[in-house]
């Protein structure tokens, strides 16, 4: 071979993994865990989600043999930090974690952040497990493979993509949620329909005509059909960096609002929000039609009872200072939005799916919003 030529190769990996869904399945983890060879088992969570669902999974693990070390953290997006990561990996060392452990997330999606970024981190990643016990976790976080926590000026600008080894999904968990969890996930799936699917944004607005409680009727088969939701979009881009990038709608805001709210606003909440700022910005540029922004207002605040507008007490100026710094921001100055045209197709700009907007233009939106 000559100097200067380029040898074209992959490693072959993929960042898949198995998704066990099911209600009241909680017995035949075990099992399940029994298919991988490992010497310790470090379950991560807090101690008011052990009290619930920890001491009797850690009961049916032992009882089939598996050795079960209990890791538990503080909980709140306040504490998903380098301190606390820092912690939980030395306490995972300490406690004689080797390359041949498996740690296990049981939780929402900041200790399933917050435990799967350790993984990733001690001794060059080590195997992790997902036990979602929130419908978001389940239905949206757990699919990602994004490990991450919150930095001093945003929301999870520090992490990586980790898959787990498998997420166990038992939605009989979920029935202990508050209804206020619940609405802040069917958000992101309403998100899903808005962007790519016409169709299901249809049938999560007939589903919701009778409110949140809805779903409880049949939440297994609801949450089936939210994950499928998002599962089309990742097929499409798995890195969420081209096409994948549709399932930021409503974040740009979603998140600054968030991370100022500190802790005051769910995550759904706080995307609801967004896609309001994002549709009232799409419309001042010509792009949204303003039946979007109708129907996103019917579904999250009359349907819902979801939160539509900005926090009076978060000024425009410190909203967008807040997104500067986002952990999605891109080369260049402009602040970028993902905008819906119409219900189920994203605006295309010579092929890109974010639209630069205008910073005089987002602060009269904010201001709005």
């Amino acid at each position: 071979m000559s100097d200067g030529s380029i040898i074209e190769l992959t490693n072959g990996t993929a960042a898949g993994c198995p998704f066990h869904l099911g209600e009241n399945i909680g017995g035949r983890l075990p099992e399940y865990l029994g298919r991988h060879d490992f010497d310790e088992f470090y379950l991560v969570t807090s101690e008011s989600l052990h009290e619930l669902f920890g001491r009797k999974l850690v009961s049916q693990l032992t009882r089939a043999g598996i050795s079960v070390n209990l890791i538990t953290v503080a909980e709140g997006e306040s504490v998903k930090s380098w301190p606390q990561l820092t912690a939980l990996c030395e306490r995972l060392v300490a406690a004689g974690a080797t390359k041949d452990s498996i740690v296990g997330a049981l939780g929402g999606g900041m200790i399933s952040n917050l435990a799967g970024l350790a993984a990733g981190l001690v001794y060059r990643g080590l195997r992790f497990v997902e036990i979602p016990t929130t419908m978001l976790n389940l239905t949206d976080g757990a699919l990602s493979n994004k490990q991450a926590i919150n930095g001093a000026l945003g929301k999870n600008q520090f992490g990586v993509y980790h898959a787990p080894l498998f997420v166990w999904a038992d939605v009989a968990m979920l029935r202990r949620e508050p209804e206020r969890q619940h609405r802040s996930a069917l958000v992101e799936a309403l998100k899903n329909g808005l962007v790519n699917d016409v169709a299901w944004f249809d049938r999560m607005e007939q589903l919701l005509a009778d409110g949140v409680g809805a779903v409880q009727d049949d939440l297994l088969g609801v949450c089936h059909e939210m994950i499928r939701s998002k599962l089309r979009i990742l097929a499409l881009d798995p890195s969420e960096r081209k096409a994948g990038i549709i399932l930021e709608y409503g974040h740009t805001v979603g998140h600054a609002v968030e991370f100022l709210a500190q802790g005051s606003l769910l995550h759904g909440e706080a995307v609801g929000i967004g896609m309001c700022a994002a549709a009232k910005v799409g419309i001042r540029l010509g792009v949204t039609a303003p039946e979007v922004l109708e129907r996103q207002e019917h579904v999250l605040g009359r349907l819902m009872g979801a939160p539509v507008a900005v926090p009076e007490e978060f000024s425009p100026e410190r909203i967008i200072e807040v997104i500067l710094s986002d952990n999605k921001r891109r080369a260049g100055s402009a602040v970028r939005f993902v905008l819906v045209p119409e219900v189920g197709r994203v605006h295309l700009v010579d092929g890109d799916y974010e639209t630069p907007v205008p910073e005089p233009l987002l602060k009269s939106a904010l201001a709005e919003s």
